[in-house]
């Protein structure tokens, strides 16, 4: 990846408190920033933000830089008089690189972490810098402290090893800037194409805050989706921060019991507030096993799960099948219920598939069903579970009634966590 990386002609730090001269070699002052464009890969440098001692800061459009001394702590030259420069304003899609950028957390997509900008690299491109990289380690925030010669040295003297760690623009996402607040729809495409798990260990860095700044800005399906991978903690943190259609969006992307768990962790208030911005028929669900405790079946099932009647043969079992598919958590087992809901039987895909089409389910389904009680425990679903080889449960009330499903990853999720905290505790006694 090293490779891949541009090389900089010279970092940011190298470049601020540089001495802004005019065309005639009048001191203008000193230059404090570099306000960079968003196009293209590399963002180009369109003006330049100069401290002056005695007035505000001065906005210098580029066009009006003639050049830059390129020796260590060379001038930036102007190309007209002082009291000729036009000062400029930040457009829109502009923002001020040392601001925004310097010290600042970004997101690293390459290498799906949370990392601090030390320094930034710039290229000379057809007569203007051009942002090519961010330097994250330790030499870069050295160059704040020391001039690079006095690093090089020290550097030798203590023998140290202090190799480059920087990061291509291509693969910088900041977190949030002046423009991401300005235009929060144009922002986070970078991130966006990571898969779901990945943005989740991205987002898990970061503080609340800056969590809901971002999930707040990509569109709802995908910030469902990795909101779904975090852990439950991180779901309940990001949405008591988000507004209640917001989070209610978001809800409405998962599992209903995942959801059910987001708001078990929410105080019962603000769960109730977004529970009502929800569409009905997704609320209904999720509501219902709330009822339940959560390390009970009930309160570990889903309710998506694709049923069939008993009559159907298994050729329109297959159309229903292709219909509903999607609404469904798994398909690896179906349910055969009656009209009341009641579970008559359980039968495989791989059955149905390899059935006579113009054979009907009744014919077809397993009677002798292995189920769970709403109220049985997470130990007696893991063990069910195990025992049987299943890779999803089906929990039935009192009255015979399907009442949702209890899949394998689901009761996974709940015990390696569980596991690993055995094992922690074990190590220290």
């Amino acid at each position: 990846m090293v490779n891949e990386i541009p090389q900089a002609d010279i970092t940011l730090t190298r470049l601020r408190q540089r001495p802004v001269l005019d065309a005639t070699g009048a001191p203008v002052g000193c230059l404090k920033d570099l306000v960079v464009h968003f196009r293209g890969i590399f963002p180009q440098v369109t003006k330049i933000l100069v401290a002056r001692p005695t007035e505000e800061d001065l906005l210098v459009g580029w066009e009006q830089v003639a050049g830059l001394d390129p020796e260590p702590g060379g001038a930036l030259r102007l190309a007209c008089a002082a009291d000729a420069v036009r000062p400029q304003s930040l457009r829109l899609s502009e923002m001020l690189l040392a601001k925004n950028i310097l010290d600042k957390k970004v997101m690293d997509t390459a290498r799906r972490r949370v990392v601090r900008v030390n320094d930034v690299g710039l290229k000379q491109q057809d007569g203007r810098y051009v942002v090519v990289w961010v330097d994250v380690g330790m030499r870069g925030l050295l160059r704040h402290l020391l001039p690079e010669p006095v690093l090089e040295a020290f550097t030798r003297t203590l023998r140290l090893s202090l190799p480059r760690d920087v990061v291509s623009w291509e693969h910088v996402e900041p977190i949030e800037t002046e423009l991401t607040r300005a235009k929060r729809q144009a922002v986070y495409s970078k991130l966006a194409r990571l898969h779901p798990a990945d943005i989740a260990d991205i987002v898990e860095e970061l503080n609340p805050s800056e969590r809901a700044t971002i999930l707040q800005a990509l569109d709802a399906e995908t910030a469902g989706e990795a909101l779904a991978e975090t852990e439950t903690e991180v779901q309940a943190g990001v949405l008591q921060m988000l507004e209640p259609e917001k989070a209610s969006d978001l809800l409405e992307r998962m599992e209903p019991d995942e959801a059910a768990d987001v708001l078990s962790e929410m105080p019962e208030s603000r769960a109730q507030e977004i529970l009502e911005s929800m569409e009905p028929e997704e609320a209904g669900e999720v509501a219902e096993l709330l009822e339940h405790p959560e390390e009970s079946a009930g309160g570990l099932m889903t309710t998506e799960f694709v049923a069939f009647p008993p009559h159907l043969t298994a050729a329109a079992a297959v159309e229903h099948l292709r219909e509903r598919a999607g609404e469904a958590e798994t398909i690896s087992t179906l349910y055969v219920t009656d009209p009341d809901g009641r579970l008559l039987g359980v039968l495989s895909l791989r059955q149905l598939l390899t059935a006579p089409p113009t054979r009907t389910l009744e014919d077809l389904v397993e009677k002798h069903v292995i189920q769970v009680p709403p109220e049985a425990d997470l130990k007696d679903v893991a063990e069910t579970l195990s025992k049987y080889n299943l890779l999803a449960l089906p929990v039935v009330g009192s009255t015979g009634v399907l009442e949702g499903i209890v899949t394998v990853d689901d009761v996974l999720s709940r015990l390696l966590p569980l596991i690993w905290k055995q094992r922690a505790a074990k190590k220290y006694l």
